[in-house]
């Protein structure tokens, strides 16, 4: 079943996010990214496995996924849709340059 869960790529670039549960938002550092899930750096007492969580990527991407896993400071989370294409590669490489790095 555990290499079922990793049939996909996986991005290690951290990326800083602020992960929703029950209406209060957390920090959290995202790394292992895939299209159906990440991990989650982040207090390991803040989500159950099973609960719904929004993840806010800046002012305008908002993912929702559920809560997979807890260990430790890890949260692992699942997308609810899949990402298509490269688009949390993309908000990482941004997010790198800084808020005047794009031309």
């Amino acid at each position: 079943m555990e290499l079922e869960r990793r049939q996909f790529d996986r991005d290690n670039a951290a990326i800083a996010a602020a992960c929703r549960v029950r209406g209060i938002a957390y920090r959290a550092e995202l790394s292992e990214v895939s299209r159906i899930g990440c991990c989650a750096a982040m207090a390991p007492d803040i989500a159950l496995p099973g609960e719904r969580v929004l993840l806010q990527l800046g002012q305008m991407l908002v993912l929702p996924a559920v809560v997979r896993w807890v260990s430790g400071g890890r949260t692992g989370l699942e997308f609810a849709n899949p990402l298509h294409g490269a688009m949390l590669n993309q908000y990482a490489h941004r997010q790198a340059e800084g808020p005047h790095g794009h031309n």
